[in-house]
């Protein structure tokens, strides 16, 4: 049986091994000797955010084994037409384990997630999908848009 619980401060080391598989899986060639830098900040990150309820993650498991995971950020941005308060929120670390896959566990996930955006009177979410993905979301309405540019920062050392 597959139960659903959301990620508290005790879970972090589960929060971080998992965000690190799925790094490891979306890229693939990425420099692994950071995952310990990596594996320091998302410990800072997620002590912060999860005390301050902006970040919330849900958890799917299996005779107490997480097998799969999604979170959630919230912020605020300055309003627009389409979203006077300016509530968005962007999905990520949507992640099942290879073998708990095709099981609808993400799509339970995305429920809860969602529903949490919802309560909170959010007026965007976004996320960014890998083609395996890409149809779960449009089951939510989800739409790919066409006008997002991203620009990679060079590091200050």
């Amino acid at each position: 049986m597959i139960t659903y619980r959301k990620a508290d401060i005790k879970d972090i080391p589960q929060l971080v091994h998992l965000r690190l598989q799925f790094l490891k899986e979306i890229y693939p060639k990425s420099d692994n000797s950071k995952d310990t830098v990596l594996t320091d900040h998302l410990r800072v990150y997620l002590t912060e955010h999860l005390s301050k309820n902006n970040y919330v993650n849900w958890f799917a498991e299996i005779e107490g084994k997480v097998v799969a995971s999604a979170g959630i950020v919230f912020y605020n941005q300055p309003p627009l037409y389409h979203n006077l308060e300016g509530k968005v929120a962007y999905i990520l670390n949507v992640f099942t384990l290879p073998e708990f896959r095709r099981k609808g566990i993400a799509k339970a996930l995305l429920e809860k997630i969602l529903e949490e955006a919802k309560a909170r009177n959010t007026g965007k979410v976004s996320l960014h999908t890998s083609k395996d993905g890409r149809l779960l979301y449009e089951q939510f309405g989800f739409v790919a848009g066409d006008n997002e540019m991203t620009c990679q920062l060079p590091r200050i050392q």
